[in-house]
């Protein structure tokens, strides 16, 4: 399976709950994005979500690297689909 490299350093990832939802809390391109892991939305959180929001810790890198996949068309995209680089 190939991965995209992400081109930010020191990527985190927080288990987190928005409005009573389940879901993974993570800063890319300077923006707080929330992934919903039921519905699979991806949520910009602005500040006024911050009521809603509720950070409960860090996860792993396993589970940084698989929601940067769905954040990229997932594992069967990415695998099957042809890299496009300049030769």
């Amino acid at each position: 399976m190939q991965t995209l490299p992400v081109a930010e350093k020191n990527v985190k990832a927080y288990r987190a709950t928005l409005r009573d939802e389940a879901g993974t809390l993570t800063k890319l391109s300077g923006e707080i994005l929330f992934f919903n892991e039921v519905t699979g939305d991806i949520i910009t959180i602005e500040p006024e979500d911050c009521v809603w929001l509720c950070v409960l810790g860090e996860v792993g890198l396993q589970e940084a690297q698989r929601l940067a996949d769905i954040r990229h068309g997932g594992a069967a995209w990415i695998a099957t689909t042809p890299r496009q680089e300049v030769a």
